[in-house]
């Protein structure tokens, strides 16, 4: 998972840019400052004490609960609504923006540094082009393949993400 991308787009992003986004379920992304430091030793510290059985942590004498539904819920993310479908690709205005060019981590980059420096371009393109960099960063980060699972149609109306189920993106990949 690599967030330093996200931190740099971050401080790259005009104020406008940043208000929009700040109107969307993805706005905790915003936080990021710095890249996220994952500490492997604590990674396996807490996947050695993790108990199928009980979905707890076992701490000491204690189990401590912790479902997939507490990250949805700490970041904001819905947890009701309509399902986002993977099944039926619809490209929508996002992959119409890649010009029949694979769409990569790199190549979603290279638009958004487009997008950032010419600032008269359309903000909700922006938007749609950061949403679906974290999609790549945190739902399915794969940097040499070619994405095509992601729903491109949902980001069309960006007014309208609230009406999905984001927290499922988690359970499905």
């Amino acid at each position: 998972m690599q967030t330093d991308v996200i931190v740099q787009i971050n401080r790259e992003m005009s104020p406008f840019q940043r208000q929009k986004l700040e109107t969307t379920p993805f706005k905790w992304l915003l936080c990021l400052e710095e890249p996220l430091q994952i500490s492997n030793v604590v990674v396996r510290e807490l996947v050695s004490r993790w108990s199928s059985i009980d979905l707890c942590f076992r701490i000491r004498e204690y189990l401590v609960p912790f479902f997939v539904f507490d990250v949805y819920l700490y970041l904001g993310l819905g947890v009701v609504g309509e399902e986002v479908n993977f099944e039926h690709y619809a490209p929508g205005v996002v992959n119409k923006l890649f010009h029949d060019k694979d769409i990569i981590v790199n190549t979603i980059l290279a638009k958004l540094r487009d997008i950032t420096v010419n600032r008269e371009e359309n903000v909700d393109d922006f938007c749609r082009l950061y949403i679906l960099l974290a999609f790549c960063t945190f739902d399915f980060p794969c940097s040499s393949k070619t994405i095509t699972t992601v729903p491109f149609a949902c980001l069309d109306n960006l007014d309208i993400l609230y009406i999905y189920n984001w927290g499922q993106l988690f359970m499905v990949f």
